[in-house]
């Protein structure tokens, strides 16, 4: 990511009074705290958990899946996923959306560090405005645990993916979500939340296919109260725990149209 676009990030774009949201928007998300959209804009999360999720499930896709000509990131957020998405797949367009308005907002001051031609909107993943199968790639990035109606948000992904499209889908989980710190400095749906199997099924009853090789569960640093401090001093870790991250590309069956 180009320095500029990580330095203009921990400085939020001043934010314009925007309407308050309906009572069926909050039925379907959980509006972000205002440390949560401070600490969305820091470097912390666009080098340590944007980037490296990208590369990271970049590096699992197959080489015909690696040139997608539309691109759609559906829950965009600040938008620093965009110049990464830029540069690692070299597409004809980015398609961004956040039902959000000041995160729409920080997604197109991003969008203009963009290579390719990128639109951004504010949009709601339940009922995404475009056409069936008119993408070749879905980012699903720290988005389902915000929502409450996951399986709706992965049925109309699937739905706007073209036969053989991509889903792309990095998740904080359960335990992570459900952490005192995390309680207490950020807000989310907490009766949805899942763990790294459950948000594994919940791709695959929406008709996605993957395999094993598609999957990483982990425990980054950043989902540690320590921030990892404890481990690094030698401290063994526990058994059996739960990983707090899953990163997952999944497949639309079908014949891919791209050339």
């Amino acid at each position: 990511m180009p320095p500029e676009a990580l330095a203009s990030l921990d400085t939020p774009t001043p934010e314009k009074k925007s309407t308050p949201l309906s009572p069926k928007d909050r039925l379907r998300w959980v509006p972000e705290t205002r440390f949560g959209l401070w600490f969305l804009g820091t470097h912390v999360w666009a080098r340590y958990v944007v980037d490296v999720a990208l590369n990271d499930m970049f590096k699992m896709l197959p080489p015909e899946a690696r040139h997608p000509r539309r691109i759609l990131d559906a829950g965009s957020g600040p938008g620093v996923s965009l110049p990464i998405l830029d540069r690692l797949f070299s597409p004809a367009k980015i398609i961004a959306m956040d039902i959000n308005p000041g995160e729409v907002r920080r997604s197109q001051a991003q969008a203009k560090l963009c290579r390719c031609p990128v639109s951004v909107s504010r949009g709601d993943a339940t009922a995404i405005d475009l056409p069936d199968s008119s993408v070749d790639l879905v980012l699903c990035h720290q988005l389902l645990h915000h929502v409450v109606q996951q399986e709706v948000v992965l049925r109309e992904m699937y739905r706007v993916l073209a036969p053989g499209g991509t889903l792309l889908v990095a998740e904080s989980c359960r335990d992570f979500i459900k952490s005192a710190p995390v309680r207490l400095l950020f807000r989310h749906p907490n009766e949805v939340q899942k763990t790294a199997t459950g948000y594994q099924q919940l791709v695959r009853q929406a008709g996605f296919t993957f395999g094993p090789e598609h999957v990483r569960a982990s425990t980054p640093f950043w989902s540690l109260t320590d921030w990892g401090l404890r481990y690094k001093l030698g401290w063994p870790r526990p058994i059996n725990a739960e990983p707090t991250e899953v990163t997952l590309v999944a497949f639309k069956p079908g014949r891919s149209n791209q050339t």
